[in-house]
């Protein structure tokens, strides 16, 4: 029934969040303008790679689907939100190092069913939990 779930998370801008996930090699796939926008900044944009996929849109995006879907309207909050993205990979040292420099707000800890995770808030101010599980023998 069910085929594939993508979260699509809601910022201000999408351009600062373009170079946060370069680093793990992760690359836009589809970036869309922003209709108002006269400088030509994103309103929209896939990002993937592999088995990953997440999308952006900018709150500014979303108010003007509101205005074409009033249906919408009472479904949906317009400005950003902070979300939560947790994502597994192979190797945390890894994701460490591609990271580098950036805004570390949950130093690596062990969790009570084994992973090892640690956690940073991307330009678009979302928390992005990477995990660490160890290989089932």
């Amino acid at each position: 029934m069910l085929r594939k779930a993508t979260p699509v998370l809601i910022v201000d801008r999408i351009e600062p969040v373009l170079a946060f996930w370069k680093k793990l090699g992760i690359e836009a796939t589809v970036q869309v303008p922003e209709e108002e926008a006269k400088d030509g900044r994103l309103g929209f944009a896939i990002l993937a790679a592999e088995a990953f996929e997440v999308m952006y849109q900018t709150a500014a995006s979303v108010r003007g689907d509101l205005v074409k879907s009033a249906s919408l309207k009472d479904a949906f909050r317009s400005g950003p939100q902070q979300t939560v993205l947790y994502v597994e990979v192979a190797k945390l040292a890894d994701i460490e190092r591609a990271l580098k420099g950036e805004r570390l707000i949950m130093p690596q800890r062990t969790t009570f069913y084994g992973a090892n995770e640690l956690g940073y808030l991307e330009p678009g101010g979302n928390v992005i939990v990477f995990s660490e599980h160890a290989e089932k023998a």
